[in-house]
């Protein structure tokens, strides 16, 4: 009986024994030092061009996310603190929709590269600039006709509180 125990204490110890060799050193990772994956010739970071910054094809492109994020900010504490107010209200329809088309921009950046799909990247990118545009022009269309961004906000996030109270 007692041999019988030892035997089957020392097995699941060899087993996971040879697991562990197993998984601590796959093959994929066994030779990937440098000299064995480029030769003699190592490349050195130092010596590769590097792109002159560029605002327009997007060497700026993380700092202007960010800026916009933080613009945005201010302006919805601002809203939610002083309630409707015109400047807030349109900088809130300009500052929105800029930060939507950057976040959907990314988006399509990820999904849809150009080198894999030009046609589907180009047409969702236009796309991306006409709904941009179309919110934009909503967002002006209630702040000068209608009551404001951040009242009309407010109304929808209370429409339903009203009308429990007209029952």
């Amino acid at each position: 009986m007692l041999a019988s125990s030892a035997r089957v204490l020392r097995q699941p110890a060899l087993h996971m024994q040879r697991m562990g060799l197993r998984t601590a050193r796959p093959l994929l990772f066994r030779a990937t030092t440098p000299a064995s994956l480029f030769g003699d010739e190592v490349p050195n970071p130092e010596h590769v061009p590097q792109p002159t910054p560029n605002r327009i094809k997007g060497s700026y492109h993380w700092m202007n996310e960010r800026a916009v994020t933080l613009l945005s900010v201010p302006l919805l504490a601002t809203a939610f603190v002083y309630g409707p107010h015109a400047i807030n209200d349109m900088l809130l329809g300009i500052v929105l929709p800029v930060h939507a088309h950057m976040g959907f921009g990314s988006v399509l950046l990820d999904y849809f590269e150009h080198r894999r799909w030009p046609v589907i990247s180009r047409v969702l990118k236009y796309a991306l600039f006409g709904i941009t545009g179309l919110a934009m022009f909503g967002a002006w269309r209630i702040n000068t006709t209608d009551v404001g961004l951040t009242a009309y906000f407010s109304r929808l996030w209370n429409a339903n509180k009203s009308q429990k109270t007209k029952e």
